[in-house]
């Protein structure tokens, strides 16, 4: 039952909630101990938090998720544990969640309150709105991003918060033409948005959004507030990193197909994996000067 729970809870998809350290690391705290173990005790609770609406989620999708190839070997689908039984589970941990959230700072809570009822909202209404369903979903990875910010009070750079949700858009989109591309015909079965888009429309949506993503992180790397901030103008040395990784990321949707799942997409390519580790010793080797400060973390 509790491993059954814990694959319910989707724990690979707190991967996501990583996006609460970069508050940490372009304010330069990131080896600020106090800092340091406020986003970590923010990025469990709101972990939490988001596996809880998870939960709810896949409590109101599971006829839904039933019908599909994959997602209809989930617990609650198919039948594998009992719904009452995760619901009362899940009633004990959210509010744990909730007043440790509160306790480590009232506005951190207030965010991730609204992130809880956003992504309800989103459940019964949003996911059924072409367009603002993938919207929605990336409006969330940019509540994350403040989040993570607030509970070190440390402010975050507009360009960095639109290239976060530009990227969640590029994403989501993927996820949507996977779907379709995996469903075909029995797209609008499972989800009855699906019925709203079309691979060409989709193509044409990734195409922005990566354009944008790119864009986006080329104006915080070049900006002079962000050279002020960070005290180096040399960000601009990460940009062909994160270009590969974005071509990478269009590499796979297109030709491994996995698109339909982001989060499984990202942690299996090494290749991706591999882009991002570069990128951040290089962005913090850029920001120190020199990397002997990571000693002490290395040992």
């Amino acid at each position: 039952m509790i491993l059954l729970y814990l694959k319910l809870m989707r724990l690979p998809q707190w991967i996501k909630n990583v996006i609460l350290f970069a508050g940490l690391i372009f304010s330069k705290k990131i080896f600020d101990e106090t800092a340091l173990i406020r986003v970590c005790v923010a990025f469990v609770l709101f972990s939490f938090v988001a596996s809880s609406q998870y939960v709810f989620n896949d409590f109101l999708d599971k006829e839904e998720d039933a019908k599909h190839p994959e997602k209809k070997h989930r617990p609650l689908a198919s039948g594998a544990l009992d719904a009452g039984l995760a619901l009362a589970i899940t009633g004990v941990i959210l509010p744990f969640a909730l007043i440790g959230s509160y306790w480590l700072s009232p506005v951190f809570f207030f965010l991730t309150l609204f992130y809880l009822i956003f992504n309800i909202v989103y459940s019964k209404i949003l996911k059924h709105i072409v367009i603002l369903d993938v919207m929605s979903i990336s409006i969330g990875f940019v509540l994350r991003a403040i989040a993570g910010a607030v509970v070190i009070n440390v402010q975050f750079s507009h360009w960095l918060l639109l290239c976060t949700f530009t990227l969640a858009l590029f994403w989501g989109f993927s996820k949507r033409r996977g779907e379709i591309n995996i469903l075909q015909e029995n797209a609008g079965k499972h989800r009855k948005i699906l019925e709203e888009y079309s691979l060409e429309f989709l193509d044409l949506m990734m195409a922005i959004t990566s354009t944008l993503t790119l864009v986006s992180y080329v104006m915080y790397a070049v900006s002079p507030t962000t050279a002020k901030n960070l005290g180096t103008e040399n960000l601009v040395y990460t940009v062909p990193i994160v270009v590969y990784a974005i071509f990478r990321s269009l590499y796979i949707i297109y030709i491994k197909n996995m698109g339909h799942d982001p989060t499984k997409a990202i942690l299996t390519d090494k290749s991706v994996l591999i882009s991002g580790v570069l990128w951040l010793f290089l962005v913090l080797f850029l920001m120190f000067g020199n990397l002997s400060v990571l000693l002490p973390v290395l040992q």
